[in-house]
């Protein structure tokens, strides 16, 4: 019944933005005022509430009061069922997404299968300066200024979380502490909620992060923050999501309700993704496997478990001895050039790295057995691999 518009402007203004029903462009439905300032890099974000379930709207955008008077069809907000509404849906998700200039078309691919949403699981863009805030503008401005990117983000709702190389340097970790290093609070968490309207960041100012959850009618989806209260995994007893986001997350599973919980981290959970290196979870193998005794001791089914990180794509199937086996998909090459090798050899149900890729999500809570099917599609709109799951392979019976 709510929407979130991201806007950047080009000069410090005041922004709301109008929508209109498809099925009735003569009705108007006016957002809450925001301001864009030199302080927010000129972004800022307006909410329109008031809005039906499940239904499509275009909108124009109005600074300091002016506007063409006509809504862009190109702007589009297509709402969501009530949580908990058996639904047919489709997002597409991946990481990876350095600025290639040959390779942003990627956007407009995705925007030919028309996902309900757009999941973006970390190195959204690459800064690796973490102590330069200018820097950190530069890399979304740059981003933000293709049209094949602006066109997707103004149609399809955007859930994103960070990974190294949008949050600080290769294979980083943030430590346990609020406040240290300075950057972290000062320039990464400011740059962040400046430039993605996501439904959550944390706890805010007292305990800032990436992490958060949303339901997209019975499926509901856990964003997990892996950087920035985490440890050095050689130290005793590591850390990937600090203690207040591990109880948080163990809260919100237990009580989740979804026919489908997903869990999405941005760095993969299939310890023989990346080898011997620690950066995955396999750096923090005690606490992944406390995430997964939390599903197990309280028989929790229909998980299902998303990454990226790695520039392939692949999927994988974790054996459990005390409950179902965790499937994952993982997905991380949107645009960058560099690509790591394929792991069939590895034990990966299938591996694809030959041309930039997302992954395609089709879920189906409206069958008898719901079911899950992950397509990988290329950068030329190629099917290449796909995987069905039936939520009956997800219980404990």
């Amino acid at each position: 019944t709510s929407a979130s518009i991201w806007v950047r402007t080009a000069l410090p203004s005041k922004i709301e933005v109008v929508a209109h029903p498809v099925s009735d462009p003569s009705v108007s439905i006016r957002s809450e005022q925001a301001a864009s300032t030199n302080l927010s890099d000129f972004t800022a974000v307006t909410n329109i509430s008031g809005l039906e379930p499940e239904t499509e709207y275009t909108f124009e955008v109005v600074i300091d009061g002016e506007t063409d008077g006509a809504a862009n069809p190109m702007n589009r907000i297509r709402t969501f069922p009530t949580p908990g509404t058996s639904y047919q849906f489709r997002l597409a998700f991946g990481g990876g997404a350095g600025y290639v200039p040959p390779h942003e078309r990627m956007w407009t691919t995705i925007e030919s299968f028309d996902p309900h949403a757009l999941l973006l699981l970390g190195d959204n863009t690459y800064i690796d300066d973490p102590q330069s805030i200018i820097m950190q503008q530069y890399t979304y401005q740059r981003r933000q200024s293709r049209p094949e990117f602006r066109q997707l983000t103004g149609r399809t709702a955007v859930f994103s979380i960070w990974d190294d190389h949008d949050f600080g340097t290769n294979d980083c970790w943030g430590g346990p502490t609020i406040d240290t290093p300075f950057w972290k609070k000062n320039y990464a968490f400011v740059t962040w909620r400046q430039n993605w309207p996501n439904p959550g960041f944390a706890g805010g100012d007292e305990q800032p992060g990436c992490w958060y959850s949303f339901s997209l009618g019975d499926v509901d989806f856990i964003m997990l923050d892996c950087r920035y209260y985490r440890t050095s995994p050689r130290i005793e007893n590591p850390s990937m999501l600090g203690p207040v986001q591990l109880k948080w997350f163990e809260e919100t599973l237990k009580a989740s309700t979804g026919r489908f919980k997903v869990l999405c981290s941005s760095v993969p959970w299939d310890f023989r993704t990346k080898g011997d290196s620690l950066d995955t979870w396999n750096g923090f193998k005690d606490e992944r496997e406390k995430i997964f005794q939390i599903i197990e001791q309280n028989r929790i089914e229909g998980v299902l478990l998303m990454s990226a990180d790695r520039h392939r794509s692949d999927a994988w199937h974790i054996e459990r001895e005390n409950s179902y086996g965790f499937y994952e998909f993982n997905s991380s090459r949107l645009t960058n050039q560099h690509v790591h090798p394929t792991m069939e050899k590895a034990g990966a149900i299938f591996s694809y790295n030959a041309k930039q890729s997302f992954g395609l999500v089709t879920f189906d809570t409206t069958a008898d057995d719901p079911t899950v099917t992950y397509e990988v599609i290329n950068i030329d709109g190629e099917k290449i691999d796909a995987l069905t799951v039936k939520h009956s392979q997800l219980t404990f019976d």
